[in-house]
């Protein structure tokens, strides 16, 4: 492994030192190193271009026109319910249309061979198929879904399971030769297919690289065409990957990827092997990342538009999954399905952190609100909440003004957390068993309001929801602001206490 060098015809690697404000006393170091692929320059799109080029940006007069198209969009339209609802119909329904035309008519020779369909397999079938070596970690779990509490009584019909248990599948690390990844993907290239993980439903599933023009999926033939071309992709021999779309997002890092890189840094036999990230993290997720593997190992971050192509890649199977978004709008939501046994583990070894920095024994207090700066899925009244909680000995909580020990020891010391829904509240996997956890959210068709009961209630958290109606921004769906019935917090209260 000392031969585990990144290779590539031009100097597009960097070494870049990430500050990371992890503690006072050293506990980790304060400068952590993470080895870059560099970025193509501005403006390059992966779309047909004259060959020659290391990568095929649009060509300049459509770049122009997109570009003047999304900010005339962005800036003047999209605050319009009919005209918000037709762009993005057009844009799920017509765009993949485009990219298919394109893939088969406008590319080069070259271009249409790499974009051509692929199969599209999950990652057990694969290592069946090619009989890999396979490592298990975890073996599969049976999930409880309860019923969780909700008010006003009237709603309950919300919060609704079809079932009351799952099964998890297990979790293994399988290692597959000569595979090629991309940066804000978790889909694996091999030979001539694409690898994606066991819970994806591609029937079910639309993906964020569909979303942004980076790949087509035929659902119905279970085939996609990657459309992510990098010509000049980086090398390397050895490798475990990460990368991942909903990586950027803190809940999604913190229960779907940050467990799987515990997972796989809890087996000794791969203590020297680099990791592969998404590029442009934010400084808390990477604090998180530092906090579960150390200053020692080797980190590569991987941009978007850019790949690596390793002949070892070592890939962790899924430890948790809520797809990106439903692929008709006539089939029901996913609430996503995630292993308590990874989560666990993940817990488990933060709290051991924790007891290291005494600063943050500082953070501790037993009824937190956690206050959302956000201009989406806001609760209007959120003032008059937060007066109405201080008077019963609730902490108003800014989680972005905290480290990320910090959050986590202020989570495991809590005993009553309400929160309107957003991705600080992830932070409560790290809570003690029997915390009381209340989560404030609008009434939307398409909510999916089990998603937190489905993280957290097989954590053995009391889970419970406020439900209010959303008055602002109706517009935006999902994401529109809501108002909470003080009578109704006051009810939770009550029902909290008891």
């Amino acid at each position: 492994m000392n031969n585990n060098t990144l290779q590539i015809n031009s100097p597009t690697i960097s070494d870049v030192y990430t500050p990371l404000k992890i503690n006072d006393k050293g506990h980790l170091s304060s400068i952590s190193k993470i080895q870059r692929i560099e970025p193509y320059p501005l403006g390059s799109r992966i779309e047909p271009y004259p060959s020659g080029s290391r990568i095929e940006p649009y060509p300049s007069g459509s770049r122009f026109l997109f570009i003047y198209l999304r900010n005339l969009y962005r800036k003047y339209l999209k605050h319009y319910s009919p005209v918000r609802s037709t762009a993005i119909w057009a844009w799920k329904n017509f765009r993949p249309i485009y990219l298919n035309f394109k893939s088969i008519h406008l590319f080069n020779s070259t271009s249409r061979k790499e974009k051509k369909w692929r199969p599209l397999i999950n990652l057990s079938e694969f290592s069946k198929k090619r009989n890999l070596m396979t490592h298990k970690i975890t073996n599969t779990e049976v999930v409880n879904t309860p019923v969780p509490t909700v008010t006003p009584a009237a709603d309950q019909s919300y919060l609704v399971s079809p079932h009351d248990q799952y099964v998890f599948p297990e979790i293994s690390v399988v290692m597959v030769e000569n595979a090629t990844i991309y940066g804000g993907s978790n889909l694996t290239l091999v030979d001539n297919k694409v690898v994606c993980h066991d819970l994806f439903d591609a029937t079910h599933d639309l993906t964020s690289e569909e979303l942004h023009g980076r790949a087509l999926i035929d659902p119905k033939r279970k085939r996609i065409r990657w459309l992510s071309y990098d010509k000049e992709p980086a090398k390397l021999s050895t490798a475990a990957t990460f990368v991942d779309a909903c990586a950027p997002n803190y809940a999604h890092w913190l229960t779907e990827v940050l467990p799987r890189i515990a997972l796989f840094c809890t087996q000794e036999c791969y203590n020297e092997i680099p990791i592969v990230i998404n590029d442009g993290l934010h400084e808390n997720i990477l604090n998180s990342l530092f906090e579960v593997i150390g200053s020692e190992r080797k980190v590569i971050a991987l941009p978007i538009g850019r790949a690596i192509t390793i002949n070892k890649l070592f890939i962790t199977s899924v430890a948790g999954y809520v797809p990106f978004g439903r692929r008709k709008e006539c089939l029901e939501h996913s609430h996503g399905a995630f292993s308590p046994g990874s989560l666990a583990v993940l817990k488990n070894h933060m709290l051991s952190m924790c007891n290291v920095v005494e600063e943050n024994k500082a953070v501790r207090h037993q009824k937190i609100f956690l206050r959302r700066n956000s201009d989406t899925r806001t609760m209007v009244n959120s003032r008059e909440i937060e007066e109405l909680l201080i008077e019963k000995g609730f902490v108003i909580i800014e989680t972005d003004k905290l480290s990320f020990l910090e959050q986590v020891n202020l989570f495991n010391n809590a005993k009553q957390i309400i929160s309107p829904t957003g991705a600080a509240l992830a932070n409560a996997i790290f809570c003690k068993p029997g915390t009381k956890v209340a989560v404030l959210m609008g009434k939307h068709k398409d909510m999916i309001y089990r998603y937190w009961l489905n993280i957290l209630a097989p954590l053995q958290l009391e889970i419970s929801y406020v439900l209010g109606a959303i008055v602002k921004n109706r517009d935006l769906g999902i994401h529109g602001n809501f108002f909470i019935d003080p009578k109704d917090v006051l009810n939770l209260l009550q029902e909290m206490e008891e």
